[in-house]
């Protein structure tokens, strides 16, 4: 038993060994994602409970159903970028892959109160849902996807922070006068959206870090409930993470009672 342990304490060693020599051959960094810390903000942000489980988030319910899918496949997708060069990039991606996908399972199920096997049925696994013109889109990272993901070169990612902590509500106000606020974009048919900022509903304070993880940022309270006109592309591009508020002019938020 001794010798069987001393045997693969060595092999363990040997492969260490050889993958630091091969990292440094090929001018590679690599370091392990905080995997503790992106389970705490995946709790605290509501995805999951305190056993660690998929659980609805019941703010997002007020969301179309195309919304609420991309809002999760937003954060999702900047926690695959945000960690893809990191040695340990599998536990993230099964953080992606279970806790948020049956999440946004339960929220849908939730939602149009039914189980959580007739979402799955009715979305697939892949969480397909079909757009204004009735064309089946995949917004979601799909399983396939995500398991053939390898790891990739360190960049600079867009942050996760203001994705996790914000939520574009769709007003009920048939007015199409405002202009899109997305830089550089002057489409006229728009629709108004106003800005949640879930810390106000989730007991999450940025400013302390047991209710907060320390050096995650979160949107500024002063945007919360602005509301902004934005072209369906851009406002698809915004839930989906592809741009940030710093992409929009927050110098022209409409009044809107």
């Amino acid at each position: 038993m001794v010798e069987e342990e001393e045997r693969l304490a060595e092999e363990e060693e040997k492969q260490y060994e050889k993958r630091t020599v091969q990292d440094l051959t090929e001018l590679k960094m690599r370091v392990n994602a905080p995997i503790e810390l992106v389970r705490k903000v995946v709790k605290l942000a509501g995805f999951t409970n305190s056993m660690g489980r998929p659980r609805p988030i019941k703010l997002l319910l007020c969301l179309d159903d195309a919304d609420i899918i991309k809002w999760y496949a937003g954060v999702g997708r900047r926690l695959l970028d945000c960690f893809c060069c990191c040695r340990n990039f599998k536990m993230v991606k099964t953080v992606v892959s279970y806790h948020l996908r049956f999440s946004c399972f339960l929220t849908l199920a939730e939602k149009h109160e039914c189980t959580k096997r007739q979402a799955i049925s009715y979305y697939t696994k892949d969480l397909k849902v079909a757009n204004d013109d009735g064309v089946t889109e995949v917004h979601f990272p799909t399983e396939r996807e995500i398991k053939m993901m390898g790891d990739k070169n360190l960049f600079d990612p867009k942050p996760v922070d203001g994705t996790l902590t914000m939520i574009l509500v769709r007003l009920a106000v048939d007015d199409s006068s405002y202009p899109c606020l997305a830089h550089f974009c002057a489409k006229m048919d728009t629709v108004l959206y106003r800005i949640r900022l879930l810390q106000n509903r989730l007991n999450v304070d940025p400013l302390n870090e047991k209710k907060w993880v320390l050096g995650l940022s979160a949107i500024h309270e002063s945007l919360n409930k602005k509301c902004l006109p934005l072209c369906s592309m851009h406002a698809s591009d915004l839930l989906l993470g592809n741009i940030t508020l710093q992409d929009i002019d927050c110098t022209q938020f409409v009044d809107v009672e």
